[in-house]
């Protein structure tokens, strides 16, 4: 009996351990003896309440879904402007094994600018190598070469660290690229997006180019002369036809072009991306502006090093200083063709006037910011393209006294001072008479009716103090 009794009591105590135990292995607050898979539950719930906790706080519509990006950037050259320039250009660049045009494009947009239009811009560079070596050994190359613009604050070079991209590879294969294109191009989006983050409150533009374009004198003014002809709200303006040369936009826009490029990085070329950017936001069609700006100089692509001899048919450069380019305004009485107008040939202008249907009283004026005292005059007209339409009959007259007539400023008196002879008005040493002095317009006056239409090719004008 004594043996049964303590066969029940040790039962009893047996069943008393198990059922704790079960209860101890199902308790949530039990860790030790927790399946993984239940601590895989209980980590990702912990994660999620914990991620909710912390952005119910601090969360902002402002800084986390309109305001620029926290990404990490190494400072190479430079820092941030203390206030805000005018426009910020923006590149990315990639170590080329066969050539480098880094150096060149930047020697060509501090070239083509004057001394007041570079001081309304500033030059970020983001050197999207993900070996740091070649990002410290180009930047020492810019610093060398570009001293002097990095010492006044007009040039920044940047970088950050591969561990900020997302995954470059085993991407899906849209429109059967192969997998290095399809890596190539999805990192290319992700360098874009870092740099135009970057840029978001430097200026109140933003201009895109490449690390291998040429640049067309005062393209500054050009670019100011076409946003002040934009009559309605706007997202991307592009100064040339190819890729992602000369898009310029609103710097407040640039956060959100960022999380654009990285939200479809994987899916498309940046350019298709581009064009997708400014249809989301209400503008169907790209303003595109002629002639273009810049010029595609590379041979070889930074893919792979592959021959790339694309060029924009529609750029023309001005090579030459073509006389001191005294500040005027421009306007005419004759039909205009197309995007070629008057202003074109102001000073600084990009481009050349082109009109049609000439007559007697056709006429062109130039109307100067400041009296100015002329020594020399040259007018070209016609071009090798279009060799006939140059002035077949015509004079040059320069005006005193400005006035205002019917909204337009003119001047009160002129003076004839010479014919065009095959199409081309030149007169030197206006200095040694009284012709030259205290000048405010210049006016080309047709005398004749021709067939042909007039191509104004260049107008130079030598001052004299």
């Amino acid at each position: 009996m004594r043996i049964w009794h303590f066969a029940q009591i040790s039962f009893g105590f047996t069943f008393l351990v198990c059922v704790l135990l079960t209860l101890k292995r199902t308790s949530p607050d039990n860790d030790c003896l927790e399946s993984p898979e239940s601590l895989q539950k209980k980590d990702v719930s912990q994660e999620i309440e914990e991620t909710y906790q912390y952005y119910s706080q601090n969360f902002s519509v402002k800084h986390d879904t309109l305001g620029h990006l926290w990404v990490p950037y190494n400072y190479l050259i430079g820092s941030p402007p203390a206030s805000r320039r005018f426009m910020t250009i923006g590149i990315s660049s990639v170590h080329r094994e066969k050539q480098d045009y880094l150096m060149e494009t930047i020697k060509s947009i501090f070239s083509h600018l004057s001394e007041e239009e570079l001081e309304e811009v500033i030059l970020v560079i983001y050197l999207a190598n993900h070996e740091e070596h070649l990002n410290l050994k180009t930047a020492k190359e810019i610093e060398g070469q570009f001293s002097a613009d990095i010492l006044v604050g007009r040039l920044i070079v940047i970088s950050t660290s591969p561990k900020n991209y997302p995954p470059l590879d085993g991407l899906k294969r849209n429109y059967n690229d192969p997998p290095e294109r399809v890596k190539f191009r999805s990192k290319q989006n992700v360098d874009y997006a870092f740099l135009v983050n970057f840029c978001a409150n430097i200026s109140y533009y933003y201009l895109m180019l490449e690390d291998d374009v040429s640049c067309t004198q005062n393209f500054l003014t050009a670019i100011r002369k076409s946003l002040d002809q934009q009559l309605s709200q706007w997202t991307t303006i592009t100064f040339s036809s190819l890729g992602y040369i000369g898009k310029l936009y609103h710097s407040a826009d640039l956060p959100q072009l960022a999380r654009f490029l990285l939200l479809f990085y994987d899916e498309m070329p940046c350019d298709w991306l581009l064009e997708h950017f400014h249809r989301s936001k209400a503008q169907p069609e790209m303003i595109r502006i002629k002639p273009s700006l810049f010029q595609h100089m590379g041979s070889f692509s930074s893919f792979q090093s592959r021959q790339n001899k694309l060029k924009d048919n529609e750029f023309v450069e001005v090579i030459e200083h073509f006389g001191d380019s005294p500040p005027a305004l421009c306007y005419t009485n004759m039909n205009v063709y197309m995007e070629f107008v008057a202003e074109n040939l102001c000073f600084p202008g990009p481009n050349f006037f082109w009109g049609k249907d000439i007559d007697e009283s056709s006429n062109f004026t130039m109307v100067f910011q400041n009296t100015i005292n002329i020594g020399k005059i040259q007018i070209i007209t016609g071009s090798t393209d279009h060799p006939g339409d140059t002035l077949k009959s015509g004079y040059v007259e320069l005006g005193r006294q400005k006035f205002q007539d019917n909204d337009k400023t003119s001047c009160k008196s002129f003076s004839k001072i010479g014919d065009f002879q095959n199409g081309i008005f030149s007169v030197d040493n206006l200095n040694i008479t009284t012709a030259g002095e205290k000048i405010d317009c210049l006016k080309i006056q047709v005398s004749a009716s021709q067939d042909h239409w007039l191509l104004i090719k260049k107008i130079g004008i030598w001052t004299q103090k």
